[in-house]
């Protein structure tokens, strides 16, 4: 009977920690865009950044960018279109907890990036 109890509290025990230890939603991913002082081809500039805020390396980040242009060339490795109207960031790569992945593009007007699904790699310590 004891062994049966314990396994039932070492189960739920295991669920809270996994539950309170970092599950990370679309809101965790922040993305900030702010002007450049520079303009390209008369073009305005701006700095786009993607910031996980969660404990928790989030990959396969995709965001909407239906409509999205440059005329100042964007690193596919950084900021990719992968079709359906969303583009891949970091080329699928890992962006690690509290770490940023940052781009540049020349836009007459600012565009609105919308976090739209990520993987969760989550390591306890």
């Amino acid at each position: 009977m004891a062994s049966t109890f314990e396994s039932l509290l070492t189960i739920i025990l295991f669920t809270l920690l996994v539950k309170g230890h970092g599950q990370c939603q679309l809101k965790d991913l922040t993305v900030l865009t702010s002007q450049t002082p520079r303009q390209i081809q008369g073009v305005q500039e701006w700095q786009v950044m993607f910031v996980n805020n969660c404990k928790c390396t989030l990959k396969g980040v995709t965001v909407s960018c239906k409509g999205f242009h440059s005329v100042e060339n964007v690193d596919p490795n950084v900021f990719a279109p992968i079709g359906n109207d969303n583009c891949i960031v970091n080329g699928g790569r890992p962006i690690e907890p509290f770490a940023s992945v940052m781009f540049l593009y020349a836009d007459p007007q600012h565009f609105v990036f919308e976090p739209v699904s990520h993987d969760m790699v989550c390591v306890s310590t």
